[in-house]
C-alpha cells in the first residue's frame, strides 16, 4: 500500500512540474508602488513633501526560443507598459504618466515555482507639470512635460498556479528631457512594489534545438550623430551638436561585445560656460567648441535591438577638463546588417545629463564568427 501511495505522490509530482514549465504566451502584471523622491539636488530637499505612490500596468509576451538571446537571457518576457504615479508634491510637480518597452528576465530555472530577476523599461513620460516662468516658477526640475522615462528593478516572484504569480521589487526610475531644454535637474524615483501577474494564451513549450550564434569576432563603426541642448532655462538659447565618432567592437561572449569609442564633436554651449565658469576672465576661442572623449564600450544584443553602456572621460573639453568624467548609455536599432540607428543619453559624473545624441552607424568592418 505504502508503494502504491509513493508511485501516485511522484506520479503528481512529474505531473505538477510538467504544467509549470508550460509557460503561457501573454501575460498581464499590475503592480502597486510605493517609495520617494531622491533629492540629488539641495534644492528639491525644500519642496518634495510627499511620498510617492502610483501603478504600473505591463502587458507581456513570452519569447519562444527562435532566437539565440532567448536562451541568452532565459526565455524573458518582453512587452509594453504603463507607469503613473506622483512626483512628491503634487502642486508644484503634478504626476508622471510613462508609456514603454520592457523586459523582464528571470535568473533561475523556469520551472521552479520561486525565482528571481530583473526588469528593464525604456520609453517617454508625461509631467503634468514643468518650469513655466510666469506660472510655475518654482519647478526647476522638469522644463518639458515630454521626458525620457527609464526604469531598473529587481524581482522575487512566486508561482501560485499555471496562471497566476505573485512578486516582490525594488527598482529606481528616472525621468528628463537629456538638456534639450533647461531647467532639467530631473526625477530619480525610489520604489518598492507588489504586482501579480496573469498568464494566459496559447501554452508555449521550449524548442529542442538552441540557434546557432551569429555574434561576430569584431566589428569597425563609424558614426555621425548629432543632437540639440540648452544651458539656461532665462535665454532659452539652443546649441547644435554635430560630431563623428570610430568604434572599435570585440566579441567577449555569445550576443556581448566589449571595446572602445572616440568621439569628436562640436558643442557650441562650452564657449558660454567657459565665461560663466571664469566670471568672464577669459575670451574663448573657436576651437573650444570642440570637444574629444573616449569611452569604453560594453554591448548587448537582443536580436536586432542592442544596449550600449560606455563610461569614459574627456580628452578635450574647455569647461568639464581633461580626464573629466562622462558616460553614455543607448538603444541602437539595425536597420540592415551595416546600419544602424543609434540613441543615447549623454551625461557627466553619472547624473548629470548632457544631451541626447541620435545618430547612425555604419560598420566598415566586420569579422563574423
Amino acid at each position: 500500500m505504502r508503494r502504491i501511495l509513493f508511485v501516485i505522490a511522484f506520479v503528481n509530482l512529474l505531473a505538477s512540474e510538467v504544467v509549470l514549465s508550460q509557460d503561457f504566451k501573454n501575460s498581464i502584471d499590475l503592480r502597486f508602488r510605493t517609495g520617494f523622491i531622491v533629492p540629488h539636488h539641495g534644492y528639491m530637499k525644500y519642496f518634495i513633501t510627499e511620498n510617492v505612490t502610483g501603478f504600473q500596468l505591463n502587458y507581456g509576451i513570452q519569447t519562444s526560443g527562435k532566437k539565440l538571446w532567448h536562451w541568452e537571457y532565459n526565455f524573458p518576457v518582453v512587452g509594453v507598459g504603463l507607469h503613473h504615479s506622483g512626483l512628491g508634491n503634487e502642486s508644484l510637480y503634478g504626476s508622471l504618466t510613462g508609456l514603454y518597452f520592457f523586459i523582464n528576465r528571470e535568473f533561475l530555472n523556469k520551472d521552479s515555482r520561486f525565482n528571481i530577476g530583473n526588469t528593464l523599461s525604456v520609453g517617454l513620460s508625461y509631467a503634468s507639470k514643468w518650469h513655466d516662468r510666469v506660472s510655475n516658477r518654482e519647478n526647476m526640475v522638469l522644463g518639458t512635460p515630454i521626458n525620457v522615462f527609464f526604469q531598473y528593478e529587481v524581482n522575487a516572484s512566486y508561482r501560485i498556479s499555471r496562471k497566476h504569480l505573485v512578486s516582490m521589487s525594488l527598482g529606481v526610475a528616472h525621468a528628463s528631457n537629456g538638456s534639450v531644454k533647461e531647467p532639467n535637474l530631473g526625477f530619480n524615483i525610489l520604489t518598492s512594489a507588489l504586482s501579480y501577474r496573469y498568464l494566459f494564451g496559447k501554452k508555449l513549450l521550449k524548442p529542442v534545438e538552441k540557434p546557432a550564434d551569429d555574434t561576430p569576432y569584431s566589428v569597425l563603426n563609424l558614426a555621425f550623430f548629432g543632437s540639440e541642448k540648452a544651458i539656461d532655462g532665462f535665454t532659452g538659447k539652443q546649441y547644435g551638436i554635430l560630431g563623428l565618432s570610430m568604434e572599435k567592437l570585440y566579441r567577449v561572449a555569445p550576443l556581448s561585445m566589449l571595446g572602445a569609442e572616440l568621439c569628436i564633436y562640436s558643442d557650441g554651449s562650452i564657449p558660454d560656460l567657459m565665461v560663466d565658469k571664469n566670471d568672464n576672465s577669459i575670451n574663448p576661442k573657436a576651437s573650444d567648441k570642440v570637444a574629444i572623449s573616449l569611452n569604453a564600450t560594453y554591448l548587448l544584443s537582443f536580436g536586432r535591438v542592442s544596449m550600449a553602456f560606455q563610461p569614459g572621460i574627456y580628452l578635450k573639453n574647455g569647461f568639464y577638463g581633461l580626464a573629466g568624467v562622462t558616460n553614455k548609455a543607448g538603444l541602437r536599432v539595425m536597420l540592415n546588417k551595416t546600419l544602424q540607428l543609434s540613441v543615447a543619453i549623454k551625461a557627466h559624473w553619472l547624473a548629470q545629463a548632457d544631451f541626447i545624441e541620435v545618430g547612425l552607424r555604419y560598420s566598415v568592418e566586420k569579422h563574423e564568427k
